[in-house]
């Protein structure tokens, strides 16, 4: 075995498995680079289609380019959990089915923990695994089988205990606060009795279709600034052939890739060297995940068009049965049109007349005034920290919330300046 993978034999639970008469056997492989990762590229697709919740940030296609981009000269524990063959069977002699005996012999990926090692938290010099996350990465919550959720997070912290390399703290962050893998979570910490903090709760905008679109906007927006982007959009048509257009499966999906990168280019994140194409290495990676997206049937482009030329163009992944809005760029020479807006409107249209999108992540901090001013739910975005158990470390998240109200009371008794 090679000297970057661990590999620990997890303690057999005392349930049935779905024949009713043996227990599953589970382990846990770590392993540190990229390229020992990709040799487990057929089980994590195969997670992903199966998770609690979905996370294309967390996907093959999307977070092996994005540890191209930016994740040289960092320390990982990328911590694999897989469901193995029953020993019971296995010891017992029970003769199976073909298929069934493939099935049984064959590992089952029911947890992917994509970590990095840090030696700190915040101001703390303690050892710390944390979800890993770059500029670009929206959401960190691990993937986790449906059927198999507790397994995976009870085997996660049984490896974490007994690894002397492994930290004695968990770094959940930023996770949902809310759904499946939240309700899973708070349930573990309070069975297992895990010693947990949660230090930020933010809510970024969600969108859920309603009953149809009109209704929709109607709650969302004030008479008068539908009437007044109505006009703006009356104004722009004026100035040519307007048409709103989305990205189709027989499209040449480069050339609307390139034409996002050069629009964004042009506009304000171009001038601040902020925009995907200032930078080769965030060019190659957006282009390379909008195009493993593309040919997974898992980009979503829309584009505003005046005589054929976008004057807006906005990204999304689809994830069903939702979707996470990515980037959104705009010509700033037709600013006093909104160009932004009016395709943010195609957009709620477009997912109200989908019969596979349920909602949509807006992927936006907490304080976008444009789109918490469409968008009319919250998602709430939290940041959980554990202990694994170690006494030094159950301490020091014990101590948390007593840090938290002493910062809080210092800042309010500091004289202003």
């Amino acid at each position: 075995m090679s000297p970057d993978i661990s590999l620990a034999s997890a303690a057999h639970r005392a349930h049935s498995d779905r024949q009713g008469n043996s227990a599953p056997s589970f382990s846990v492989q770590v392993v540190h680079t990229t390229q020992q990762l990709e040799s487990h590229v057929p089980a994590w697709e195969a997670l992903a289609k199966t998770s609690i919740e979905p996370n294309p940030f967390y996907e093959p296609w999307m977070l092996l380019p994005a540890l191209a981009a930016f994740g040289k000269g960092r320390e990982y524990r990328f911590v694999l959990v897989y469901r193995g063959p029953s020993r019971a069977r296995e010891e017992a002699g029970i003769r199976q089915s073909r298929a069934h005996e493939e099935a049984e012999n064959n590992p089952q990926l029911i947890g992917f923990f994509p970590f990095e090692v840090r030696r700190r938290y915040k101001r703390l010099p303690v050892r710390v695994l944390a979800l890993w996350k770059h500029l670009h990465c929206f959401l960190c919550t691990p993937l986790v089988h449906r059927d198999f959720d507790m397994e995976a997070m009870r085997e996660l912290f049984s490896w974490a205990r007994r690894d002397a390399q492994a930290a004695g703290l968990l770094d959940f962050d930023p996770v949902h606060g809310d759904g499946p893998f939240a309700q899973l979570l708070a349930g573990f910490i309070q069975k297992e009795q895990v010693a947990a903090f949660t230090s930020e709760v933010a809510y970024r905008a969600l969108l859920r279709p309603a009953r149809a679109c009109e209704d929709y906007l109607a709650a969302a927006m004030s008479t008068g600034n539908r009437k007044e982007l109505r006009r703006q959009r009356r104004r722009l048509s004026e100035l040519g052939g307007l048409e709103t257009k989305l990205l189709g499966p027989g499209d040449d999906g480069n050339q609307w890739i390139e034409s996002f990168l050069e629009l964004e280019g042009r506009g304000w994140k171009g001038q601040e060297g902020t925009a995907l194409g200032a930078s080769p290495v965030e060019r190659t990676f957006f282009t390379d995940i909008a195009r493993n997206a593309f040919a997974r049937g898992r980009l979503q482009m829309l584009g505003l068009f005046l005589d054929g030329k976008p004057i807006a163009l906005k990204c999304n992944f689809l994830v069903p049965p939702g979707a996470f809005a990515f980037k959104i760029a705009f010509d700033e020479a037709y600013a006093r049109y909104s160009p932004g807006v009016q395709l943010e409107l195609d957009n709620i249209e477009n997912v109200h007349r989908s019969t596979d999108i349920q909602w949509m992540d807006s992927c936006a901090t907490a304080q976008h005034f444009m789109i918490n001013r469409l968008w009319r739910e919250r998602r709430a975005i939290q940041s959980v920290l554990l202990s694994t158990g170690r006494a030094t470390y159950d301490l020091v998240v014990g101590a948390m919330p007593l840090a938290r109200i002493v910062r809080n009371l210092c800042r309010r008794i500091a004289p202003s300046r």
